[in-house]
C-alpha cells in the first residue's frame, strides 16, 4: 500500500507538469473541496463527489455565460480528489 501512495503522487506531479495553468488550478480547488469534506466526514467518496460536483457545476455556469463546458476542466478537479486517498 506505501508504495501506491509515492506512485500517485509522482504520477500527479508528470501530468500537473505538462498542463495549462488552468487544469492546475482545477486540480488545486478539487484538491481543496475534497480535503475540506474528507476533514468533515471522513468518507473519501463523499470527498471525491463533492469534487466533481464543484467541477460539474463550475461547468455550467461557464456554458451558460456564452462560453462552453470543458470535461477535461471536470476531469481535473475530479483529479484533486486523489489528494485525501493519498495523505490519509
Amino acid at each position: 500500500m506505501m508504495l501506491k501512495s509515492p506512485a500517485l503522487i509522482i504520477i500527479a506531479i508528470l501530468c500537473l507538469a505538462g498542463c495549462a495553468p488552468d487544469k492546475q488550478r482545477h486540480f488545486v480547488a478539487g484538491a481543496m473541496v475534497s480535503s475540506w469534506v474528507y476533514a468533515e466526514t471522513g468518507d473519501h467518496l463523499d470527498a471525491c463527489l463533492a469534487s466533481l460536483g464543484v467541477g460539474i457545476a463550475k461547468e455550467l455556469i461557464d456554458s451558460t455565460d456564452n462560453g462552453h463546458a470543458d470535461e477535461k476542466d471536470v476531469a481535473a478537479t475530479l483529479a484533486g480528489c486523489t489528494v485525501t486517498w493519498v495523505w490519509e
